[in-house]
């Protein structure tokens, strides 16, 4: 149990967290000396690396690529193969295939959700950062107090770069305020999402019908129920596909199977109702590309500062935001988004280079995130920027890559945008168990079979292809799950939990 003493010391830790290096074009130190960039170039050898991270093809990629590799040439003297997996649904089951196949590469996007940073680590796909960091990274390394940096660790190691964002969790909807107006429709009365029914029965039937074969997204198939857990204050244990779960504000932790609760049936029921009126794309799960101004309605993962910006620009129209429950602060929150070097990399120093220049170049993460100046964006004050009619880019995800303190803002987001993203984090319910990790060797066998099972099913739990048959499909998916091992991972997780929750009295 956290102690009043205990909470206090965390919070304010994570008050003072964020160091930013305010390190502009030309600044960035890449050694555990400071050197100058024509010093680096002359003491490093030339390396290619290649790095793996998912998102849609837009055909000004490689024209930003090659901007952002003059700098990674100048300072580090290395270039990048920036390899993007257009979708994120198959991004964990392409990666893991080639990881198993030992092929090489430098750098990947990982998460308690996307290529499963707990199971990489403990098998030994990534390498370990403990100390590596530190060397190479430091001012990256030095932006995070080390209770964050407790957070990402794996029996007692380091395998991936936190990347610096939104750690608080709260989840909501968001809809399209031009169609909820147009039909009278009260964003108030939007509590949980089978609330949103009226709404997209009332555009379904109102506009043309080529306007209306996706409705609801359900384009992120995999872990679209898992985006609720902050909700109900759950917290996942082990990753997203590994089950066993606990509410995150009890004092004494339960673990408990998140799929043989309430909140997943009327979860599937309603993607059930979604699909059999025509809410959710009859091809949701094969169709290789999604017209996102069509999407009326869509789950949130993460409410953050300044969302309905990023909202507008992505499904082409002003947004209503609802959100569910309060902010927390879990482990997997804090490590939701980071960055590993692969065991099969020749060069894992000069990839942490390179993670470091990431999180401390403004010039090169904007490039990432924003594309060109003057192609894809001008910019209008210091800070500020104005997406251009001609871009052929973006913008990409900043939260996926670095430091996302380091972006420009735009449209409707504040100045002080990344400042109340650090004081969300830092007003954050924090989690009974922040800090646990869950060591997985016990339970190998089981959490690999019930794992299976979990990705068997959820794709179309998701988007409601079960049909008719949803219910009786359900009662089969707990039985397997039964018969894969899950009593067993759920009594392994609760002694590794209760042994943490003694240790903190």
């Amino acid at each position: 149990m956290l102690t009043k003493s205990f909470r206090s010391i965390l919070l304010v830790s994570f008050a003072t967290s964020v160091i930013l290096s305010g390190c502009g074009k030309g600044e960035s130190e890449t050694l555990s000396a400071p050197q100058s960039s024509s010093a680096v170039k002359e003491e490093l050898k030339p390396v290619k690396l290649k790095y793996y991270f998912y998102g849609a093809a837009k055909p000004g990629d490689q024209d930003v690529y090659d901007a952002m590799n003059k700098i990674i040439k100048e300072k580090l003297n290395a270039t990048v193969d920036f390899m993007k997996i257009p979708n994120n649904g198959d991004y964990t089951q392409k990666m893991t295939i080639m990881i198993n196949a030992q092929e090489e590469f430098d750098l990947a996007f990982t998460s308690p959700s996307y290529l499963n940073y707990y199971d990489n680590a403990a098998k030994g796909s990534f390498v370990d950062l403990t100390t590596l960091l530190p060397k190479y990274a430091p001012k990256t390394y030095a932006q995070f107090k080390p209770q964050l940096w407790e957070a990402a660790k794996v029996n007692g190691k380091i395998y991936a770069s936190i990347n610096q964002q939104i750690f608080a969790r709260q989840t909501g909807v968001s809809f399209s305020k031009p169609l909820a107006d147009k039909y009278g429709f009260d964003p108030k009365t939007v509590k949980k999402l089978s609330d949103l029914t009226p709404l997209l029965e009332k555009i379904k039937a109102g506009e043309p019908a080529d306007k209306t074969d996706q409705l609801y997204n359900a384009q992120m198939k995999n872990h679209v129920f898992s985006y609720f857990y902050p909700q109900y204050q759950w917290e996942t244990i082990g990753g997203t596909d590994v089950p066993g779960i606990v509410k995150s504000t009890e004092k004494n932790p339960k673990v408990f199977n998140e799929y043989d609760t309430p909140e997943f049936k009327d979860f599937i029921l309603t993607m059930r109702d979604f699909q059999a009126k025509g809410l959710i794309a009859k091809d949701a799960l094969t169709r290789p590309t999604f017209d996102s101004s069509k999407y009326a309605a869509s789950a949130i993962a993460t409410l953050m500062p300044g969302i309905e910006e990023s909202l507008k620009t992505t499904y082409k129209a002003e947004q209503y935001v609802i959100p569910f429950g309060q902010a927390m602060l879990t482990t997997p929150n804090a490590i939701a988004t980071m960055t590993a070097v692969s065991t099969t990399s020749k060069n894992p120093e000069r990839a942490v280079m390179f993670i470091e220049l990431l999180n401390t170049d403004k010039e090169l993460y904007n490039l990432f995130v924003w594309g060109l100046e003057g192609i894809d964006y001008k910019k209008i004050g210091d800070n500020r920027i104005e997406s251009l009619p001609t871009s052929k880019y973006g913008p990409a995800p900043g939260w996926m890559y670095g430091n996302q303190f380091n972006s420009f803002v735009k449209g409707e987001q504040t100045d002080d945008v990344w400042v109340q993203t650090k004081a969300l984090n830092d007003s954050a319910t924090v989690s009974t168990i922040y800090g646990f990790n869950f060591s997985p060797d016990p339970v190998k066998t089981e959490i690999a079979n019930t794992a299976a099972i979990i990705n068997e099913y959820k794709a179309n739990f998701n988007t409601g292809m079960y049909r008719a048959d949803t219910e009786k499909v359900y009662t089969e998916f707990l039985a397997k799950l039964k018969t894969a091992g899950i009593d067993k991972v759920m009594a392994e997780k609760q002694k590794q939990i209760d042994a943490f929750v003694a240790q903190k009295k």
